[in-house]
């Protein structure tokens, strides 16, 4: 069983690659498991207390996450400048961005398996909250929810899963999750205590393409639905 959460968004988003640098941060097509988790956890906190964000990560940090992009996607590529905090002296570099633009509506289907109607009521209402994955500028819009048994051949696959498709383009996204042994202090950034480990972590998604285009700016994406 899955929820289905549809958003839409509202400006360009960026999403950093795990394995970018912060001087040349490439964007991924969507966002991680962990942000979705996170955000999650993090809205159950503001909407009541640090308690009901503890309860929010037991019930989901070993969930799956899936992903459902739309058809066309445009990578927006930039330069400019960060102030590196290095030694604790601000000092103005130059930095590679991505921003990427979506011709539809990004879909998020998280695992619910044994999850009570209350605990279900309660994800529905935290989700409706999320105004933004990642960084604060990454604006998405709530749009409808969705009870489902099996997902669809349009979400994305986890490396392994299935064979890849030869007669078309593949490109990898390598994302993170909460590892299962984590706790809540661990990911509370806000204890210095306790560090997350990143182990047991990774998350590789496989997207396939039926088209693609480039140029000096940007990187067209036309995705291949099954």
């Amino acid at each position: 069983m899955w929820l289905e959460i549809e958003y839409k968004p509202t400006a360009l988003f960026s999403f950093k690659d795990i394995n970018a640098t912060n001087t040349a941060a490439t964007s991924l097509l969507f966002p991680t498991p962990y942000g979705v988790k996170m955000g999650l956890i993090a809205e159950a906190i503001n909407e009541y207390n640090l308690n009901k964000g503890k309860e929010v990560f037991e019930l989901i940090k070993d969930k799956k996450v899936k992903f459902n992009l739309p058809s066309e996607a445009v990578v927006n590529k930039t330069f400019g400048r960060i102030t590196d905090l290095r030694n604790r002296e601000g000092r103005s570099k130059p930095a590679y961005r991505e921003y990427v633009f979506f011709d539809g509506t990004l879909k998020i289907a998280l695992e619910i398996v044994d999850f009570s109607k209350e605990q279900i009521q309660l994800l529905k209402k935290l989700a409706i909250r999320i105004n933004y994955f990642g960084k604060r500028g990454s604006f998405m819009q709530f749009k409808s929810f969705n009870q489902i048994e099996e997902l669809t051949n349009e979400y994305l696959n986890l490396m392994g899963e299935n064979s890849l498709n030869s007669s078309n383009k593949s490109i990898i996204q390598f994302t993170e999750d909460i590892p299962p042994e984590a706790t809540f202090e661990a990911v509370n950034i806000y204890n210095s205590e306790e560090k997350l480990k990143r182990k047991n972590n990774k998350r590789i998604f496989t997207v396939d393409l039926e088209k693609t285009l480039s140029g000096e700016g940007y990187q067209y994406y036309k995705i291949a639905t099954n």
